[in-house]
């Protein structure tokens, strides 16, 4: 099966017409997000702040080996004191945790800031004081450091963490649920793209009518008839809307059979097998030709109802999708095809083209049912046109849909 090239705008048209696709992806994304925030406890974070003696004034002063800055954020990311300060904790936390959690900085050149984070306001404060201790330890006595970094330096705390900010569990979720959302969404899109590109149905009306060089003549609102019953409103007593009505008046105005008085005429209604879009189009046509003074018979299988002359018949045709037959049936005056959007592909199209001039009969337009929404074409400028002028005229709506 071969694929179709999707540019942005066929990719959001398909976007929006597998809109639900994606929003019920887009919600389990957002339930699943939610469900990960459960599982990952939003985090506190304390902050304790250590201050540094002044920088020597002096060379000797140099030479005791007062450490920079730099080397004193080092120390207190340094495996011994994060592993001390771990271990100092009830319970316990391993120098892993404890280096994903703490993050030194130097605020100035004689202040850093030690930021602890922890599952409870507490641990955050906990650990945040117990970095700023055992650093303060390390640095303040004669213990060594790799390096022989841990000479005094006269530092001391500044300000103890005493508090703990973040860990709201709202927001928390919110955030969660909200990337969750962003993913599903972004996984929907995808996944709809990824079945468009082996869509080869027709949605357009350019591409319907591009597919075998005939014009649309007219898309209207079709009669959604899904029992008998609707079938038999549908024949006696449907009345289409003034909007419904101006596309079938448009389409046999087109056929030139909507002139009252003329002699005895008849129109062939063409549609695929399985399109229940597209097969209540004749009996359409029929109740809007007898509410504008023209009397009209539908045409089944040679059986005519109501039976008697009239003015204009209208034969139902069905063919099947990979073998379309019009041989055999009745010539009629007038030929339309109908078919909603979406339902078959090019080659489907094509072939009911062969097979209707193999029946000497020549196919005078099409009739769009129920078109795509995002459609703004028109079906009745030729590919060439459209390609040699840069403002086409265009459908701003589609067409009014009745509600039962």
């Amino acid at each position: 099966m071969s694929t179709q090239q999707l540019d942005v705008k066929k990719s959001w048209r398909a976007i929006r017409r597998h809109r639900w696709i994606v929003a019920a992806v887009a919600a389990v994304g957002l339930l699943g997000g939610v469900a990960a925030g459960f599982l990952v406890p939003p985090l506190h974070t304390a902050t304790s702040l250590v201050v540094l003696p002044p920088p020597p004034t002096t060379d000797a002063q140099k030479a005791v080996g007062t450490q920079s800055t730099d080397t004193q954020v080092f120390i207190a990311e340094s495996e011994p004191v994060l592993k001390s300060a771990g271990q100092n904790l009830n319970p316990p936390l391993s120098t892993e945790v404890v280096r994903s959690r703490v993050k030194v900085t130097a605020v100035t050149e004689d202040v850093i800031k030690i930021d602890a984070k922890g599952t409870t306001a507490s641990q955050s404060m906990a650990l945040a004081n117990a970095v700023a201790g055992v650093y303060l330890v390390f640095v303040t006595t004669d213990q060594n450091l790799p390096g022989d970094l841990g000479k005094k330096t006269g530092a001391r705390v500044l300000e103890q963490a005493t508090t703990a900010r973040g860990g709201n569990v709202p927001i928390h979720l919110g955030i969660y649920g909200l990337l969750g959302a962003l993913i599903g969404a972004i996984v929907g899109s995808i996944g709809v793209l990824a079945k468009e590109r082996g869509d080869r149905r027709l949605r357009l009306r350019d591409e319907i009518a591009d597919a075998v060089g005939l014009p649309v003549l007219a898309s209207v609102s079709s009669y959604q008839a899904n029992d008998v019953s609707d079938w038999t409103y549908l024949l006696e007593h449907y009345s289409p809307t003034a909007i419904e009505a101006w596309g079938l008046r448009k389409t046999l105005h087109h056929l030139g059979l909507d002139v009252k008085g003329q002699g005895p005429v008849s129109l062939a209604v063409i549609s695929f097998a399985g399109d229940d879009k597209a097969l209540p189009l004749g009996p359409q046509l029929a109740a809007l030709a007898t509410s504008i003074g023209i009397s009209t018979s539908i045409v089944v299988d040679s059986h005519h109802e109501p039976s008697g002359d009239t003015t204009l018949s209208i034969h139902l045709v069905v063919v099947d999708r990979d073998d379309p037959v019009v041989v055999g049936s009745e010539a009629t005056t007038n030929t339309i095809v109908a078919l909603s959007a979406g339902i078959v592909t090019a080659e489907e199209l094509a072939r009911l083209a062969v097979a209707a001039a193999a029946d000497d009969r020549s196919i005078d337009g099409i009739v769009v049912t129920d078109p795509d929404p995002t459609d703004r074409t028109i079906g009745r400028v030729s590919q060439s046109m459209r390609r040699s002028s840069s403002r086409l005229p265009s459908l701003l709506t589609g067409t009014a849909r009745r509600t039962k």
